[in-house]
């Protein structure tokens, strides 16, 4: 049964009840007593208040009535889907990229400054024009397959499947999603989507998966589990319908993320990197020191891996005067690398506060 926050409920083990305050999970949700306290519980171990008030109802009338059986209700008229509180519209942002139309599974880490700390949120993304109506399962320690999860997307949302500790991640490594594309109108049917998914755990806690999409907001690990525009059609319009009687299996593949000295090239073996912090991020007012010099160190380090991943020679990274300290923790960090030396930049480019960072390959 599906639950939304607001939804007044019973226990089915216990006296009382109260109400949905959060949805965690397809299984677990939150709920408010009368005493004020949140304690969360398995959707399996409650029931609506008024579907129950009405079950006991129904049985009293049962025992305590000679009526005749009641005629079978009216069909009701359909009613429109009514999607719950964990699906929400995609936002999209087309300065980030032109991303494949299809189904995707996102890893957002809910702290979007220190990626690799905090809960994860896991989302299954429709980025179609179709509604999808999905099943996830997950391979659990004996091999067997657990049904974790089913439901409906409409078009461009995206649907929270967990929100989950970083040590639950491995459970969350490797799993099938099949899936059904739907229209009410369309000149072709979509075969229906069989697709396995798997990783490495240890990649969730290297920040340079977490790549920008043109569909999500946030940083995210992203596996593109179906891309719509090769999905095979097993039956077209009338008057040239073809059927395959194949339906394929396919493997997620993972989002390759973008270098991150890409965008500071100045040709293709050169860049220029901006370390200071209004540079680097929007969202800095309640940053400490600390926190400040911290978040420009690493983005100096990822820089700085990344030049020297893709064979670049010379990046000039502008530090700024001030007292000093971001230039001083720069050099401790350069030392251990026995690729690279420092100049000063061009005074007449740069000013007082720029660095330029040779760096030789073993190829060169």
């Amino acid at each position: 049964m599906k639950f939304k926050i607001g939804d007044k409920v019973k226990f089915l083990n216990d006296n009382g009840g109260g109400v949905v305050t959060k949805i965690i999970s397809s299984s677990l949700v939150t709920i408010k007593i009368e005493d004020g306290f949140e304690i969360p519980t398995l959707t399996n171990e409650l029931v609506l208040a008024n579907e129950l008030e009405s079950f006991e109802r129904k049985r009293g009338d049962f025992f305590t009535s000679s009526r005749a059986e009641a005629p079978p209700p009216e069909p009701e008229a359909d009613d429109p889907i009514h999607y719950d509180d964990r699906i929400s519209k995609l936002r999209i942002f087309r300065a980030k990229g032109d991303d494949k139309k299809g189904l995707y599974l996102g890893y957002v880490p809910q702290d979007q400054r220190w990626l690799l700390t905090g809960l994860i949120d896991v989302y299954l993304v429709n980025f179609t024009q179709y509604e999808v109506l999905f099943s996830l399962f997950l391979r659990k320690e004996n091999g067997a397959w657990e049904g974790h999860d089913y439901d409906a997307i409409p078009p461009d949302s995206r649907l929270l499947l967990a929100s989950i500790h970083r040590e639950e991640i491995e459970r969350w490594s490797y799993g099938v999603i099949q899936a059904l594309y739907h229209k009410e109108l369309s000149d072709s049917l979509l075969a229906p989507v069989n697709s396995t998914f798997s990783f490495k755990p240890a990649r969730l806690y290297r920040e340079n998966v977490y790549i920008d999409s043109s569909f999500l907001q946030e940083k995210a690990f992203l596996f593109l589990i179906n891309e719509i525009a090769a999905q095979p059609a097993v039956a077209q319009r009338a008057e040239d319908e073809k059927f395959d009687d194949e339906v394929r299996m396919q493997n997620a593949k993972p989002q390759q993320p973008k270098e991150v000295i890409d965008k500071h090239k100045t040709s293709p073996r050169e860049a220029v990197v901006d370390l200071h912090i209004g540079e680097l991020t929007d969202d800095y007012s309640k940053m400490s020191n600390q926190e400040m010099l911290n978040f420009q160190l690493n983005y100096f380090v990822r820089c700085l891996e990344s030049a020297i991943k893709n064979y670049l020679t010379k990046v000039t990274f502008i530090h700024g005067v001030g007292d000093g300290i971001l230039k001083s923790k720069m050099m401790e960090i350069l030392k251990a690398y026995d690729n690279v030396k420092t100049r000063d930049a061009s005074m007449k480019d740069f000013g007082y506060g720029a660095t330029e960072v040779l760096i030789w390959h073993s190829n060169s």
